[in-house]
């Protein structure tokens, strides 16, 4: 599956490469007229002699203008209103590709037949009634009230704004439309356990980075905006909170270690010295054993926190819960000991060289859960995003 794989991407690969090398005359057999276009004149500016170019150029210039005009053609037999901004684009097109041939020398332009013309009063007739049409059919879908209308409308506007900037007050409508088709979500928290909140602990919870979920037709607030009307309300509640009681408990070792303490002579079982086949005694390596007492000391306490994350549509029914829980734990070791610092092993030392620390207070370990729960809601509101429309 793999080697089926990495061959279908190879030819995609080599495709792209062959069509970025294809020369002019391949693009125009392809109908690709405007890229022929391109190429041709990119190598008639470096030699106005090159007769395939130039007999490329000119026919495709001259097809790709019969395509738009025939296009131009069609839209205004049929009559309607809304086909102008497409023949506004159709006569822009023309006037482009003009741009792109006027910078050949005049030879090459008198060799293709080369006669300039003027689109700047048919582009500027499209452009208006395309911008009228936009504007009188924004503002209809505006008036519906629906969201998916007031996008449309957007869209539509940004045509005219694009091109003829605050036509009709057509910037100010759009910034309406975007507002109107902008679903706005409230998040707030609530503590509904037993036990009062460590001050600051909301404003820690807000400081929730929904902002970052944003885009075009989704905003979220963390804190109610005037004249807002919010679509969505998700509430983080806070149902339970339990914070453990102070643990210190003692754990007691000994730490041991030989050293070498000089040397004595050996004896046999009988208790006379070993001799060796020298005829000297036989001396040995005297060890003494060191002892470290240690008295390790733990210390635990640890909050936990209970939550609720709800979705609410407009109407406050209830859409979507999540149960949340978000647990601190505070944990230190330390230890003393009694005895030759010598036989400490390397983790007793360690331990030694920490001090006891004072147990956090209730509300100094309930606001420290604050982080991980704020950051929980964030990763199922961002999974949801989508459901927000």
């Amino acid at each position: 599956m793999i080697k089926i794989l990495r061959f279908v991407l190879m030819l995609f690969v080599v495709s792209l490469l062959l069509t970025g090398c294809a020369g002019s005359g391949k693009l125009l057999q392809k109908g690709k007229y405007d890229a022929a276009i391109d190429k041709s004149v990119k190598k008639l500016m470096k030699d106005p002699d090159n007769s395939d170019e130039i007999k490329t150029l000119k026919k495709a210039y001259l097809l790709a203008n019969n395509n738009d005009l025939d296009k131009i053609n069609k839209l205004k037999l049929l009559g309607q209103p809304d086909v102008w901004q497409d023949i506004y684009y159709a006569y822009k097109n023309l006037h482009e590709r003009q741009k792109k041939i006027l910078v050949l020398d005049d030879a090459v332009l008198e060799k293709i037949n080369f006669n300039r013309k003027n689109y700047t009063d048919e582009m500027t007739e499209a452009l208006k009634k395309a911008a009228d049409y936009n504007y009188s059919e924004a503002v209809k879908l505006l008036g519906t009230g629906n969201k998916y209308d007031a996008r449309k409308a957007y869209d539509l506007l940004r045509f005219v704004a694009e091109n003829l900037g605050n036509y009709r007050g057509a910037e100010q409508l759009q910034n309406k439309a975007l507002a109107e088709g902008t679903v706005n979500v409230i998040f707030y928290m609530e503590n509904k356990s037993k036990t009062v909140l460590p001050e600051d602990y909301e404003e820690q919870i807000l400081k929730i980075s929904l902002k970052d979920l944003n885009r075009q037709w989704l905003n979220f607030d963390t804190r109610p905006v005037e004249s807002t009307v919010y679509d969505y309300e998700i509430d983080l509640i806070i149902k339970e909170i339990d914070v453990s009681p102070e643990r210190l408990t003692e754990q007691k070792y000994t730490d041991t270690k030989k050293f070498e303490d000089g040397w004595r002579y050996l004896f046999d079982e009988n208790g006379r010295p070993v001799i060796d086949s020298a005829g000297h005694r036989v001396k040995v390596k005297k060890y003494k054993t060191l002892k470290a007492f240690v008295t390790k000391v733990d210390m635990l306490k640890s909050a936990k926190v209970k939550a609720v994350l709800d979705y609410y549509d407009a109407n406050g029914q209830l859409l979507k819960t999540y149960p949340l829980m978000s647990e601190f734990v505070f944990e230190h070791h330390f230890a003393r000991y009694e005895g030759d610092k010598e036989a400490l092993s390397a983790k007793s030392a360690e331990l030694i060289k920490s001090a006891p620390l004072p147990f956090p207070t209730d509300e100094e370990i309930i606001f420290d859960t604050s982080g991980d729960l704020k950051q929980k809601a964030y990763e199922l509101i961002k999974k949801d995003r989508n459901y927000f429309q």
